[in-house]
């Protein structure tokens, strides 16, 4: 199997599992059409080791709103805007760590930078392979990149 592939359903795999597992959204699927827009926020997750590159989580503001709301207290409801970023941060680290975890089993070992919210770590990607992949759910549709070598 190709690098591509098997990046590609690590990747779809570990989103699903942070979505059915801990967002507790059955309904989240993989699409293929694009979910975003380059003006929505997105979440950025360098990765270095075996493998180098990261991995952008791209989350439209209704997306992004509805998951915050699973994430924020009752009482601190009216502040969702607010904890966007670690949020986003948040979700980012489960799906990272979780890839991260999976990819242990193509032999590869690899280390997570805290995630930067609307910054690029990684600004020129020309000299990257890139696995892009978009989800429907519950929550609102969003995109995962991972960019690679």
């Amino acid at each position: 199997m190709s690098n591509y592939n098997t990046y590609s359903k690590v990747l779809v795999k570990s989103v699903s599992h942070i979505f059915k597992n801990f967002l507790k959204d059955n309904e989240i699927t993989e699409v293929f059409e694009t979910q975003c827009a380059d003006s929505d926020p997105q979440v950025a997750v360098e990765i270095s080791g075996s493998l180098e590159g990261e991995i952008v989580i791209n989350l439209p503001q209704n997306t992004l709103n509805k998951i915050s709301k699973c994430f924020v207290s009752e009482s601190r409801k009216r502040l969702t805007n607010s904890f966007h970023a670690e949020v986003a941060g948040e979700l980012a680290n489960l799906i990272t760590g979780t890839f991260a975890n999976l990819m242990q089993y193509a032999e590869h070992d690899i280390i997570l930078a805290p995630p930067e919210f609307n910054d690029d770590p990684i600004q020129i990607k020309t000299l990257y392979e890139n696995v892009n992949v978009s989800f429907q759910s519950s929550y609102g549709g969003f995109d995962v990149d991972l960019y690679y070598r």
